[in-house]
């Protein structure tokens, strides 16, 4: 009788640690972001919005595990991955570039490519008119996200002591219209909800000075098994429409673009 007993207790236990573990939630998927208008950002209510945050939320249903954001300082993205302390970076994460001399490619897994963007350059719209090329950033003062994309094209147009880095390139901005910088290299899907608006009217994008197209995927540690899981929900929120949707309402529908090949 005693054993009957003891048997009942241990599967009463066992079955309320089942409980127990269901009810502490899905497993996480902690993507790194930073700071990037109508991408991810956060409401007044502080909840994540943006493209990018919801496109990471509908992922997170279908594979059934709970999106958690976590602001990085950019260029401590590899770091904030490799030491797990993120599980991706899903942050207008420019795929065919490199870092140092490195591609990112061979840095992290990616996954299928989904936006189309490429770098710019933002100076005050009273200076517009002297920079008709490229050879005009010479010797100019730049500001750039520390670990971008902009950082390297920057470098290879004016002096490195000249290139000043910041967290997030939102801030390059400011430091434009501060005049702390003659202009700045970011990416062309913000600097075009930014320039000519609210606190930066005084701000447009050079025209005259094209850079190469880019594409957005998101970066996963090398041999993750996440990279194939989320690409399988891609194609899904590709085909039920949902990505066209999102991008329709954050107003990024003609750069939409989901591709297998990110090269």
């Amino acid at each position: 009788m005693k054993r009957i007993t003891s048997l009942v207790l241990a599967l009463i236990m066992m079955l309320g640690c089942v409980a127990m573990f269901a009810s502490c939630g899905k497993e996480k998927l902690v993507c790194g972001v930073t700071i990037f208008e109508k991408m991810n950002e956060k409401d007044a209510n502080g909840n994540w919005t943006g493209f990018e945050s919801e496109f990471a939320m509908a992922v997170g249903e279908i594979l059934g595990m709970e999106v958690e954001f976590q602001e990085i300082v950019w260029e401590q993205k590899y770091n904030e991955l490799n030491s797990g302390a993120i599980d991706c970076i899903w942050n207008g994460f420019t795929a065919n570039s490199s870092d140092n001399g490195v591609k990112r490619s061979d840095l992290v897994d990616f996954s299928y490519g989904y936006m189309l963007n490429q770098q710019c350059i933002v100076v005050k719209a009273s200076d517009l008119a002297t920079y008709t090329d490229e050879a005009a950033l010479a010797g100019k003062k730049a500001c750039v996200e520390g670990g971008s994309a902009g950082e390297a094209y920057a470098k290879s147009v004016t002096d490195e002591a000249n290139v000043v880095k910041t967290t997030a390139q939102i801030n390059a901005f400011t430091e434009v219209k501060s005049g702390a910088v003659q202009f700045a290299v970011v990416d062309i899907v913000l600097a075009q909800n930014i320039c000519g608006k609210g606190d930066y009217t005084d701000l447009a994008i050079v025209d005259a000075i094209t850079l190469d197209s880019e594409i957005y995927a998101i970066g996963f540690r090398k041999g993750s098994e996440l990279t194939a899981k989320v690409n399988a929900a891609i194609k899904q929120l590709e085909e039920d429409g949902t990505l066209a949707a999102l991008a329709k309402k954050y107003g990024f529908e003609n750069v939409l673009q989901v591709t297998e090949n990110i090269d």
